[in-house]
């Protein structure tokens, strides 16, 4: 592997990323006007009012950033002149590269952390780059079904069934499906109900979560935050209810931000969004299938340009379905209604002649599905989506069941798909067989099979091949890796995996003596026939068959390659799969194999779920073995063979360094399928444990004829062989026919010694040994001979055999006690013991004794011992099952203890050898024979092993001795190190010689023990003389030591010490699992021991032993038929227990509380609904009776007006009106602290101020009359701010003075004739108000004829409170870093009208009240917004006041006003200086001077926040606990100012909702010199706020990063005077 230098890796990742940017503006474009022409609304206003007009994109001249100089008002076109040029997105924008992509952070997200891709791009975008954006860049995955979902875009209530219907059926539709959600992408109308259900349903991994927003630029809030490229935007999605504009919804997880160059227009993005859908539909579902991505329309509410655009949808070529909520309510119930009376029509489009739009809709009534949420037989929402989706597309069954199979939708296929009836084309479902195993469809294939899918037409050579070869599924292939291994060879790319290469990785993988199928001889031999048969026909047999060549090249079982069987081209899903009986298949190939002798006609896979089986879990797929596991014959060997090849693969992970992840995942895997073999092996044992004994030792012919518990012991299945029934069966096995319970071993030798004691034991019965295997010998030698009859006992078939009764002859019945004594394994093994015990003494007192020239009589017994037990080994290697030398040597070798007698053996015959010599070989010989013997006292502890305690020691030792590897060779490189440096200081002048590497590592290595030679130590003492640098050796010493005895042994111990409490708590199940290995050892060893045991080799050669059950077809059958009885009722009592658990209960109790939850809240819903309605019409009967009261005193002014003449009505009007006590009626009263009754004061004449809106100044003299104010007030559009009127143009009550407006903090009244002519208004506002709420069904478009009135509802919106704004302006002094604070000098006019309540917003210094800008002189304030009006309170004037005399209202407001304006200075100097890993930005709110105008009281000003409002610390220096990253910035603002400041500033009092601010109070340190004046106003509690703060903030992560930690920690002195 190359590694690249850390510049070079940096380098490209930058190229990559600037590649990735360059494409992505390379492709994007944004658009721009470029062309400014006025709306044709403005066309009508402008030459009558001096206004600025909008252009027809949107925006105001001075936005047009591509204009070079803006247009004159002379330029203009009136609106008299000539035709107006149209404005088109082609003609006049430009485009430009995009320069806003990225990732949106939305800081609403409550908990989830939403992060979402967005990018911007032109109207006119290619959906080929759309797409290639989406899947490259962005990382989504390939959609299987594209939901496009239309509604409303307003927000609109939705039922509560409804709701919960659409959310859970999209979404899950969504996940189960992975398709993508396209929607509007605002955070209004049905977008915010998609983005709710995602919140509910959803996921929060964004490559799952695909919904996808197609939005247009212009009409989002704030969306030049968003403009950047490649960058991450925060995003708060949080508008404006007044304004026009929407925000993005946080839910979403993709956004295309679609530009047309306009602003604020909606609807471009329906063009773009329908291009994208087209080219979607046209993509592969999956790369196995051809079909396209099916589209489907869901709707939800809507307008009227739904109905059309769901008649464009169902008209298109191909048609997209469209899917219907009924009860949402305005278009969709709409639809609904027309598609149930289409439905209840039976004239057809006749009947619709009239009316061309319903007799369209009748014609593609089909393709749009209504869903009434409301129905109790109403499927579940996303399988009515679904189906609606197949049903519209009009594709054939085979394109359904490939697109249900794509989604991974079985019920979907059950219910609508492969229904009874259905015609199939011939190889359909083979097909869907195919792709289901290929896409890993677990439920498509368990519905294939119970279709009557059968795996023997299913399952070909060719298929199975192709099934190996797949790219489906894991991608690290492994399987080739596994493949080269075997082959010890590297295999090119692109290399095709065959059957036989697979045979021999099975092989491998389990190792031992087992042959796979796939490696036999006739399966060869069958195909290499099928290739040489292709070939023929004139195809390459080189490579594995493709598709093209499957129908010629395919082999079944039951049929031949050159027959062409006749079968209709279609065929019916009748009845489901029934399993067909073995023997009936046996039959059958038996037969075909009898009738034919041609290519195929003999069947290669018998097994076939056996060989799926093995295809998964080679693959590694985990859930499909699971299922196929289920199916078939022989489960518990099945699960014994996955567990072997589960840890075996595992192994080879970890051998070759690859993913330890999956390593341990194929751990996992094994243990699941160990754990299934114990399971059933359980359940089996409590039906019936003999027949559980029989299958643990049945042959199994499908796998190389291994027994179940020969697998489990090779997988070291310890829990399997642990068992009670498999150590039931090891018992019955190693005592034989022997019945003993106590003192066996002393009966068993006394009875080898003592042989006629042979006659009083007791034997067990055929009966109760038909579970025990027996070796053809027994057969023919006790048991078989005869014909014994076959009687039942207990339900089982029992052989009866002949017994020692009195009527037997003795010696008849001697013979058969005599073999069932000396053939038992536990009889061998006492036998074999006694006689290896004869042989240690023998061979002790030859190796003790002198040595003659000849052997003595003892040697030549030990000879024979030996040579005997030679040809004994020799007779295992070549009895072994493994069919070549190379694997029975590999086989026998891999037993630990031989590989230690074939040792023993050479070294003995290697010291034989050398003593027949006279001369010094002889004493070489007698050496070797002290050195051999070793070998053979160490052989005992193999005989100990038998025993339950002593094995379990033996177990330990082994351990620890295996494992003790790496701790040796550390202590082995400290003794080197120590004794070769201390044998080079005291022999300088040493020769080299044996001797001399023996003293390197003799002392060194005593010293471990204690032996320490302490007269050795220091060299130099006595007369020795000391050689250079031995002062060194006791040093050297003293360290070895440490490390080497105190370290090193005591390490060793302590593991030693863990390896034993280890080992100890599984000791016994160690012991139950070796003990297999000792019962088959003895169980397969003849009954002479060495050196008799010639005698029995000679037996041998006449008679061939094979150690297994013999079954014939019918014991067979009724013994897999046993299992599979079993296997069902294990996993019906298993899902028994699934289903009667406490979680199971507990999660039915909760869905029983969630649905009763629902019904409450929907009888909650209506009642609520009940209430409103109420309170509506209480309030209708209100204002109906203010207006009749209103109507009599407008019909009274009328008739005095027309009884006396023009100019008396007009002066009377203008005079002052006397004041008046009288209560004023809540329809027309402008909401304020006051109440309902208010004080009438006398009008007073105003001055004329320039700040004043010239529309409230009231001038003297002629005025027009009131028709033409009326003229004027009818004009189509009202423009934002109030008509200017002019010397002829004003209100018909002119002539009076202007009212005082009531001031919300004092209550003062205003006059009777200004509140009546603006109450009128008002009023007739309402009625249109009135008017639209009773008509609510009707759309937004429709309510044009009320146009006329709209200017009289905008008068009445302008309407308020007169007051004038002073702004802090800022101007630079020397330099950008220095600026000089201002007051305006002017105010700025503008109405604010109270929104709230007086005290509502109170706090400790201030009164506070919400208002609503009405109007606002040059954007003073937006029009349209809510803000603060802050009063200092009364008594904090007057306590502040007896302190400081000259100050005075103003100055305190002037003093709040400073004191934030110095924040703000600070906190953008803070947030210039903190470093990035402070990602949190706050600032402070702009405050306002106010005057109001009705009372002349000075007020401060500021935005309105909405939100979660927090109080991080207060003025005193009490601070809160953190508990976030914008708490810890904000607290640590507040320790900075105070280091920033030279501890002279200390700003506390933080407070707002979320980065934004307001009301701080800055501390200033308290100087002397000064006290005649108070900095800051009166939140200043100087010296003890600043103390208080230093003792009790705490320093947080944010202070450190700014460098403040510790710092605060200094004692706070006070100013020096």
């Amino acid at each position: 592997m190359v590694f690249l230098p850390q510049k070079a890796l940096c380098s490209f990742v930058v190229c990559v990323f600037q590649s990735r940017r360059s494409w992505i503006e390379d492709t994007f474009c944004k658009r721009a006007c470029g062309k400014f022409i006025p709306a044709c609304r403005d066309l009508h206003s402008f030459a009558s009012l001096p206004l600025t007009p909008r252009c027809c994109c949107g925006r105001l001249v001075g936005e047009h950033t591509l204009l070079e100089t803006g247009p004159s008002m002379s330029s203009w076109p009136g609106p008299g002149t000539g035709q107006q040029e149209e404005w088109s997105v082609e003609c006049h924008t430009q485009t430009s590269a995009t320069d806003a992509y990225g990732t949106i952070d939305f800081q609403d997200s409550a908990g989830r952390n939403c992060h979402a891709k967005y990018v911007r791009v032109a109207v006119d975008a290619k959906a080929e780059a759309l797409l290639q954006l989406m899947r490259s860049e962005w990382q989504m995955e390939r959609p299987k079904l594209l939901l496009t979902v239309h509604g409303g875009t307003e927000n609109f209530p939705l039922p509560l069934k409804v709701r919960q219907a659409f959310s859970k059926g999209l979404i899950t539709a969504a996940q189960s499906t992975g398709a993508w959600i396209l929607t509007d992408g605002i955070n209004t109308g049905v977008s915010r109900y998609v983005g709710e259900a995602v919140k509910t349903y959803g996921t929060h991994d964004l490559r799952k979560r695909n919904a996808v927003g197609v939005t247009p630029w212009g009409v989002i809030d704030n969306h030049s935050d968003l403009i950047g490229r490649d960058v991450l935007r925060p995003y708060q999605p949080l508008g404006n209810p007044l304004s026009k504009r929407v925000c993005l919804n946080g839910l979403h997880s993709h956004f295309l931000l679609v530009d047309d160059g306009t602003l604020g227009k909606h609807g471009c993005q329906l063009g773009l969004r329908r291009k994208l859908e087209r080219h979607i539909q046209l993509q592969k579902i999956h790369p196995r299938f051809n079909q396209g991505v099916p589209v489907v329309c869901v709707v939800v509410e809507g307008g009227p340009d739904i109905v059309s655009m769901v008649l464009e949808y169902v008209s298109s070529v191909p048609p997209v379905p469209v899917f219907v909520f009924e009860g949402s309510g305005r278009a969709a119930d709409l639809l609904a209604f027309l598609h149930k009376q289409t439905a209840i029509d039976r004239c057809g489009a006749l009947t619709w002649e009239n009316h061309p739009i319903l007799a369209h809709f009748y014609l593609y009534k089909t393709q749009i599905t209504i869903f009434d949420s409301e129905s109790e037989d109403q499927q579940e929402a996303d399988c009515a989506i679904l189906t609606a989706t197949l049903k519209g597309t009009k594709a054939s069954p085979g394109e359904q069941l490939s697109t249900a199979l794509a989604w991974d939708r079985a019920d979907i296929a059950k219910k609508h798909i492969l229904v009874y009836g259905q015609h199939w084309q011939v190889g359909s479902l083979e097909q869907a067989m195919l792709d289901a195993l290929v896409m890993d469809r677990v439920g498509f294939v368990k519905l294939l099979i119970d279709n009557g899918m059968t795996m023997n037409r299913f399952l070909t050579v060719s298929r199975l091949e192709e099934l190996y070869n797949t790219q489906q599924g894991p991608t690290d292939n492994f399987l080739h890796i596994l493949v080269e291994d075997v082959k010890q060879t590297h295999i090119p790319k692109g290399y095709r995996v065959s059957l036989i290469d697979v045979g021999q990785v099975i092989e491998y993988l389990i190792g031992g003596a087992y042959r796979s199928t796939y490696t036999r001889k006739h399966f060869r031999a069958h195909y290499n026939l099928l290739y040489a048969h292709c070939k023929e026909s004139g195809r390459d047999s080189s490579g594995p068959l493709n598709k093209k060549r499957r129908a010629d090249c395919t082999l079944h079982p039951h049929q031949s390659p050159n027959s062409s069987p006749s079968r209709p081209p279609f065929f019916r899903t009748a009845q489901p799969y029934k399993r067909k009986e073995r023997s009936m298949v046996l039959r059958d190939l038996k037969l075909a194999q009898q009738q034919s002798s041609e290519l195929g006609d003999s069947p290669l896979f018998v097994y076939n779920f056996n060989d799926l089986f093995v295809w998964a879990v080679l693959q590694r797929r985990q859930q499909m073995a699971l299922f196929l596991w289920q199916h078939g014959e022989e489960a518990m060997a099945r699960a014994t063979v996955a567990c072997k090849l589960y840890r075996a693969m595992a192994y080879e992970f970890r051998q070759s360094n690859m993913d330890d992840t999956t390593g341990e995942q194929l751990k996992t895997y094994s243990m699941d399928f160990g754990q299934l073999a114990v399971d059933v092996l359980d359940r089996t044992f409590r039906q019936n444990e003999r027949m559980a004994m029989k299958l643990l030792t049945s042959e199994m012919e499908a796998w190389s004829h291994f027994t179940c518990l020969q697998m489990a012991v090779s997988s070291r299945l310890r829990p399997f062989v642990s068992h009670s029934c498999t150590q039931m069966l090891l018992t019955d096995l190693w005592t034989g026919r022997l019945n003993m319970r106590k003192n066996s071993w002393f009966k068993i030798i006394l009875s080898i010694l003592m042989p006629p004691a042979i006659l009083l034991l007791e034997f067990k019965s055929q009966a109760e040994m038909s579970h025990v295997p027996q070796s053809q010998e027994a057969l023919q030698f006790g048991w078989d001979t005869g014909r014994p009859e076959a009687a039942q006992e207990g339900g089982h078939t029992v052989v009866k055999v002949p017994k020692c009764t009195p009527y037997t002859s003795l010696p008849e019945c001697q013979s058969f006690l005599l073999y069932d004594f000396y053939t038992a394994p536990v009889v061998k093994f006492w036998f074999h013991t006694m006689s290896y015990l004869a042989f240690l003494m023998l061979f002790s007192y030859t190796v003790l004794v002198k040595m003659e020239d000849r052997p003595s009589t003892q040697e030549w017994l030990v000879i024979a011992y030996i040579i005997s037990t030679a040809v004994e080994k020799t007779r295992e290697v070549f009895m072994s099952v493994p069919r070549k030398p190379s694997q029975k040597l590999k086989v026998w070798f891999g037993e630990y203890w031989n590989v230690t007698d074939f040792l023993a053996i050479v070294l003995f015959l290697v010291g034989l050898g050398l003593r027949w010599d006279s001369g010094s070989y002889r004493t070489a010989g007698r050496i070797t024979y002290c050195l051999d013997i070793i070998f053979w006292y160490v052989r005992v502890l193999d005989l100990l092993a038998v025993n339950q305690h002593a094995g379990a020691y033996l177990t330990m030792i082994t351990k620890m001795t295996s494992n003790m590897f790496y701790i040796v060779v550390m202590m082995a490189i400290v003794l080197l190190s120590f004794g070769v440096s201390r044998k080079a200081i005291l022999s300088p002048d040493e020769a080299l010689s044996w001797s001399l590497l023996r003293d390197v590592v003799n002392q060194p290595y005593w010293m471990m023990f204690g032996e320490v030679y302490a007269g050795e130590i220091d060299t130099c003492e006595g007369d020795t003389p000391c050689v250079p640098g031995a002062f060194l050796t006791p040093f050297l010493q003293a360290v070895y030591l440490f490390f080497q005895y105190i370290i090193m042994v005591n390490i060793l111990i302590a593991f030693f010490n863990n390896v034993y409490f280890d080992m100890k708590s599984i000791s016994n199940k160690l012991w139950k699992y070796n003990r297999y290995r000792y019962i088959m050892t003895y169980q397969e060893k003849p009954w002479l021991p060495p050196p008799l045991i010639i005698l029995s080799h000679m037996t041998l050669l006449c008679v061939w032993v094979w150690m297994h059950l013999f079954l014939d077809e019918t014991p067979l059958k009724k013994l897999h038929e046993f299992e599979e009885r079993c296997l069902v009722s294990y996993f019906h009592e298993k899902n028994q227990d699934v289903l009667c658990s406490q979680i199971d209960r507990v999660r039915a109790t909760a869905e029983r509380a969630e649905e009763m939850g629902v019904v409450m809240r929907e009888v909650s819903d209506r009642v609520h609904f009940i209430q409103d309605t109420l309170k509506v019409l209480d309030s209708q009967l209100g204002q109906l009776q203010d207006l009749s009261a209103l109507a009599v005193d407008t019909l009274t002014l009328l008739s005095a007006s027309d009884s006396l003449q023009q100019e008396e009505a007009r002066l009377g009007h203008c005079r002052p009106i006397t004041p008046s006590r009288h209560h004023v009626p809540h329809s027309w009263t402008l909401p304020h602290g006051g109440g309902g009754s208010v004080d009438i004061m006398p009008c007073h004449t105003p001055r004329a101020y320039r700040s004043t809106p010239p529309s409230l100044l009231w001038v003297k003299g002629n005025v027009s009359s009131v028709n033409k104010w009326e003229k004027e007030a009818t004009l189509t559009s009202f423009p934002a701010t109030p008509p200017r009127p002019t010397a002829a143009s004003h209100p018909p009550c002119c002539g009076a003075t202007p009212p005082p407006v009531a001031n919300p903090f004092t209550g003062v009244g205003k006059p009777i004739s200004r509140m009546i002519s603006l109450a009128f208004v008002k009023n007739v506002a309402m009625l249109v108000e009135l008017d639209c709420f009773c008509f609510g069904c009707i759309q937004k478009h429709a309510s044009a004829s009320l146009i006329p009135i709209f200017p009289v509802v905008a008068w009445s919106l302008a309407a308020g409170e007169e007051v004038s704004v002073y702004t802090l302006e800022e101007v630079e002094a020397a330099g950008p870093e220095s600026s000089i604070s201002y007051w305006s000098s002017k105010g700025l006019s503008a109405m604010l009208q109270p929104l709230s309540s007086e005290g509502c917003l109170d706090g400790g210094l201030r009164r506070a009240m919400l208002v609503l800008c009405t109007w606002a002189e040059r954007d003073v304030l937006r029009v349209g917004c809510v803000y603060v009006v802050k009063a200092i309170q009364p008594d904090v004037v007057c306590t502040w006041q007896r302190v400081f005399h000259s100050d005075t209202t103003l100055q305190l407001c002037l003093r709040e006003i400073q004191q934030q304006r110095a924040a703000q200075k600070l906190m953008h100097v803070f947030n210039q200086v903190k470093p990035e890993n402070m990602p949190h930005s706050p600032r402070f709110l702009d405050m306002s001077l106010l005057h109001w105008h009705s009372d002349g009281q000075w007020l401060t000003i500021e935005r309105n926040m909405t939100g979660d409002f927090r109080k991080y610390n207060n003025n005193t220096g009490e601070e809160i606990a953190p508990c976030c990253g914008m708490e810890e910035t904000l607290l640590a603002f507040s320790h900075w100012t105070y280091q920033y400041s030279c501890r002279e500033l200390l700003v506390l009092d933080l407070q707002g909702v979320g980065s934004e601010l307001t009301d701080p109070s800055v501390i200033r340190a308290e100087d002397k010199r000064y006290s005649d004046d108070m900095v800051f106003g009166p939140s200043n509690l100087g010296d003890a706020a600043i103390h208080t703060f230093v003792n009790k903030h705490t320093c947080n992560s944010c202070c450190e990063n700014l460098g403040l930690s510790g710092e605060r920690k200094e004692p706070f002195r006070p100013p020096l005077l």
